[in-house]
């Protein structure tokens, strides 16, 4: 970003251009090869076609949110993890992309499991637990030296940022009583307030907060099988009244229209991808890593959620709904025409 301003000026429209043009074709060239290498090349162009059409997929190209970096980078994870045996290449890749996804966005830790589950059902428990191990370390020294800056620079323990005070926003009284958006972010909440009359360092800020949301936790455990209810999954997948999420978008700084039309496309793009999970079932090294990153994601996001937070996995829905039959036949025609002239 600062490269960015440096050469081109403060003016966060020129970056939205420059990010449009550069990270847009690279998540439309990753989903074309996951879907090809895991379902066809018919597969694959249908994707290629999808994602270049699909406002999830590249919306944030054009605003300064880190998913316009975490989208491709996940997307690189899952073309190197998915049904494939972890030869040292593909672990020490794997590592590399983890530890630059967690530092882009740090809730990409729900990765992981997925990396395990995929290497295990690939090689077997030995080979695949100490894989998984490889590209852990590998991720892990990515991360540390932004960690040691943090421990010099806030006088504290921070793996990478202090982004998990964000339980506190979802764990307390006025976003369990919301009783049109229940376990909503809330971010001004008497609790936190009062942190804020309070000067205090970053590392102390984020520690008071997390303190008050632990302790409602304490107070009422009944909430976090709630918080997965209405974050983790309903908002997560938004699975509910398209017009909820619709009424988050403002705050997220994003388009309605522009949303409507994704939100439109994502639905039954994910009851293909759902249907495409069951036909392909007997792909052990496909299926269980993908179940395992979704039920990740989800406990992941029960923290604080909504509907931009699905944006990493987008490719990887497009993938598995152009493989069902139908769509797939329809990308393999229309490779096929563009290679007839050949």
């Amino acid at each position: 970003m600062g490269l960015w301003y440096a050469v081109l000026g403060t003016s966060p429209d020129r970056v939205f251009a420059v990010q449009a043009v550069l990270l847009a074709p690279v998540t439309v060239t990753l989903g074309f090869l996951l879907a090809r290498r895991l379902f066809g090349a018919g597969a694959g162009v249908a994707a290629a076609f999808v994602l270049a059409v699909y406002p999830f997929a590249w919306q944030f190209e054009v605003r300064l949110f880190s998913e316009s970096l975490a989208v491709p980078l996940t997307a690189g994870v899952l073309l190197l993890l998915l049904d494939r045996p972890p030869t040292r290449r593909v672990v020490v890749a794997t590592g590399l992309l983890l530890g630059a996804a967690v530092l882009v966005r740090p809730s990409s830790l729900f990765l992981f499991p997925g990396v395990l589950v995929a290497w295990i059902a690939a090689t077997g428990w030995r080979r695949g637990l100490a894989t998984t191990a490889a590209a852990t370390g590998i991720a892990v020294l990515c991360v540390a030296p932004w960690t040691v800056r943090n421990a010099v620079v806030g006088d504290g323990f921070v793996p990478v940022s202090i982004q998990s005070a964000a339980l506190y926003c979802t764990f307390n009284e006025v976003a369990a009583r919301n009783e049109v958006f229940p376990y909503a972010c809330q971010i001004l909440t008497p609790g936190a307030l009062e942190v804020l009359e309070t000067p205090r360092s970053d590392v102390a800020f984020a520690d008071a907060l997390r303190e008050q949301a632990l302790d409602y936790i304490a107070d009422n455990p009944l909430s976090v099988p709630q918080a997965f209810f209405w974050n983790g999954l309903s908002r997560l997948w938004d699975v509910r009244n398209p017009a909820r999420p619709l009424d988050e978008v403002p705050f997220e700084g994003r388009s309605e229209a522009v949303t409507a039309v994704g939100l439109a496309l994502y639905l039954p793009l994910l009851a293909l991808a759902l249907w495409a999970l069951w036909r392909h079932r007997a792909r052990r090294a496909l299926v269980l890593p993908v179940l395992a990153i979704a039920l990740a994601a989800s406990v992941v996001y029960t923290s604080a959620s909504g509907t931009r937070y699905r944006a990493p996995l987008e490719p990887l829905i497009v993938a598995l709904a152009c493989s069902t039959p139908l769509i797939a036949r329809a990308g393999a025609r229309l490779a096929g025409e563009r290679e007839a002239p050949r």
